[in-house]
């Protein structure tokens, strides 16, 4: 959710007299290797967790600035945020490396020809041509991107990747809105439609598993609310489902 994107915040800003500011969440010391979000009146950086390894299914997510109306808050959030699916997983004991080598999914609003707005493209990759640039994963944003791991069956990974993989073909926009009504699996083609990052994945879950990942319920689903989602909250006998790095 860059670079076009920006030219509508005066039209996003509008939705404030329709949205109330999401909840504050923090990151207190000492917890985000257990992936746990409290709220409370501060802001505080937790602990930075160090990754070596992605998986398909996993959703990469930068954090995006806090004043946009309606969103969950979330420390260090800047500019737009972002959000995309691995869809090929790595592991490397060197976070870049490890980035290199992940692949994924996204809609990303850059200023490219519409076949390059959805796409396939290396977790990093440094560059200018944002054809095939990927750099929203990369150094300058470490400390505020996490990794979101959901809890899937294999099967059910393949069905989330297959839904998201399949809108290759439709467009980034900013406007594009949830989709409550009954949703094409794999739609046809030149039908598969508009889509901003965190959007494409809110609507993956909730199509293909009846889950709603915006804890706020707005009209937009911000970056920020992948992350604060309760379905990524810890659960009795399961791994660490949010992870920041």
């Amino acid at each position: 959710m860059i670079g076009i994107m920006q030219k509508g915040l005066i039209s996003v800003l509008l939705f404030s007299s329709l949205v109330v500011v999401g909840q504050l969440v923090n990151i207190p010391e000492g917890t985000a290797n257990s992936g746990k979000l409290e709220s409370g009146d501060e802001m505080v950086k937790g602990e930075i967790h160090q990754i070596t390894e992605l998986r398909p299914g996993d959703i990469l997510v930068k954090a995006n600035h806090n004043w946009l109306p309606g969103t969950a808050r979330v420390f260090g959030g800047k500019g737009f945020g972002h959000a995309a699916l691995v869809i090929k997983g790595a592991k490397d004991t060197n976070l870049l490396q490890l980035l290199r080598k992940t692949v994924i999914f996204e809609s990303h609003s850059r200023e490219v020809a519409p076949e390059f707005q959805l796409r396939q493209a290396p977790a990093y990759l440094p560059g200018s041509d944002f054809r095939y640039a990927s750099i929203t994963f990369g150094p300058r944003n470490f400390g505020y991107c996490f990794v979101l791991r959901p809890s899937l069956s294999p099967e059910e990974t393949k069905q989330l990747i297959a839904f998201v993989t399949g809108m290759d073909g439709g467009t980034s926009s900013w406007r594009a809105q949830k989709r409550f009504d009954t949703q094409p699996k794999k739609p046809a083609t030149g039908q598969e439609g508009n889509w901003y990052c965190s959007l494409l994945i809110w609507q993956a879950f909730y199509t293909l598993f009846d889950i709603d990942l915006d804890p706020n319920a707005r009209i937009m689903v911000y970056p920020n609310d992948l992350i604060t989602s309760p379905y990524f909250d810890n659960k009795p006998g399961r791994e660490a489902a949010r992870i920041r790095f």
